[in-house]
């Protein structure tokens, strides 16, 4: 199947029977919260176990629920339930390799939030033990599914721009539900915003820009090679993550990427994603995406929400027993991006992809 044609396949529907999945959702904070009004969507699915350190949010996820679902202060008994086929992980991103490892190992098929990993070598340990395992893991990059990013790929998988030689993007934002993402660092007993810590982020950037980084993989279609990045906390000083970034980001095939990252440009903006081949030329402005400054054709037409075709793209992974499109290999090409660009700005130089350990 080519490229494209995967693209458009559409994901089969997930029915009411003894086969359907049974889930488990790891972690009930705001994206927990989110992946359980999905599953609604599923009549077919049942949520019948959920996970979380806070027994308030747990009791708070039943309310969600149409059939009371087992409780699990530590997600390790929930793993055992042999009534879970299938978990949903959304906790802070350092735990992401540690539980996705772990449910594998269980018999669990995997649904994960992004990113992959909060380090390389986490990232690398799960890749490993996703290929060797008969299980399913997606990596949540629901974001693939959403109209815009669709119809610029599906532009570049239709030749018209020939071979690809510059792009640019950005992810301009503003400093999004500051007091949310709260959780109690198990070493200090001090409840934080895991995003603002290294340890438990990774980055702003593989937190922030992780879906624009797996957009660039995705068109360039070619392993990350050197990126020189500069960044810093220049507006929010008090954490340990930065709020500004730029990079050059260079690949295997010879493109090159420029992207920056602002985390207090209340207004967005920033420069548009851009991509300019031999043949022509793609940009989006306005959320309109233009090729050759004129309308770019729509090869389909998107109706439902990124989330839900992700879980629909899911359920068919686990229903045939095949690869899911969001598989670690795909995690993994983004978060080298996210990795190298941390690597450059802690080293004040270019980092090589030779480099990740």
């Amino acid at each position: 199947m080519t490229r494209r044609a995967a693209l458009l396949a559409p994901a089969v529907m997930v029915q009411a029977q003894a086969g359907a999945p049974r889930v488990g959702v790891i972690g009930l904070g705001h994206r927990g919260t989110a992946h359980l009004k999905a599953l609604r969507s599923f009549p077919g699915v049942r949520v019948v176990a959920v996970s979380d350190v806070d027994p308030e949010r747990m009791r708070r996820a039943n309310g969600l629920l149409p059939e009371r679902a087992a409780e699990y202060a530590d997600y390790r008994e929930l793993l055992k339930d042999r009534n879970v086929s299938a978990v949903v992980i959304a906790t802070p991103n350092f735990l992401h390799s540690e539980m996705a490892i772990a449910a594998l190992r269980a018999g669990k098929d995997v649904l994960l939030e992004k990113p992959i990993a909060s380090t390389y070598s986490q990232a690398r340990q799960l890749q490993y033990e996703a290929s060797r395992s008969s299980q399913i893991l997606a990596v949540g990059m629901q974001r693939r599914y959403a109209r815009r990013d669709r119809q610029i790929q599906l532009v570049v998988d239709s030749g018209v721009l020939g071979k690809l030689h510059a792009g640019s993007a950005s992810d301009w934002r503003g400093d999004w539900n500051p007091d949310g993402w709260q959780y109690t660092d198990p070493l200090t007993r001090v409840r934080t915003n895991w995003r603002h810590r290294k340890r438990t982020a990774g980055s702003s950037e593989l937190e922030l820009s992780i879906h624009t980084f797996a957009q660039i993989a995705a068109v360039v279609d070619s392993a990350v090679t050197r990126v020189t990045a500069s960044g810093t906390a220049a507006r929010y000083r008090d954490r340990e993550t930065r709020d500004v970034s730029a990079a050059l980001i260079e690949f295997d095939n010879g493109v090159r990427f420029t992207y920056s990252f602002c985390l207090f440009a209340k207004a967005g903006g920033g420069p548009p994603f851009a991509l300019a081949g031999d043949q022509g030329t793609l940009r989006v402005e306005g959320g309109r995406v233009l090729l050759n400054n004129q309308p770019a054709p729509e090869y389909e037409k998107v109706e439902e929400a990124p989330e839900i075709r992700m879980y629909r793209e899911f359920f068919d992974a686990v229903a045939r027993r095949r690869p899911s499109e969001l598989n670690a290999d795909r995690a993994m090409a983004a978060a080298k991006i996210a990795f190298l660009l941390d690597l450059s700005i802690e080293a004040g130089r270019p980092a090589l992809a030779t480099e990740l350990r």
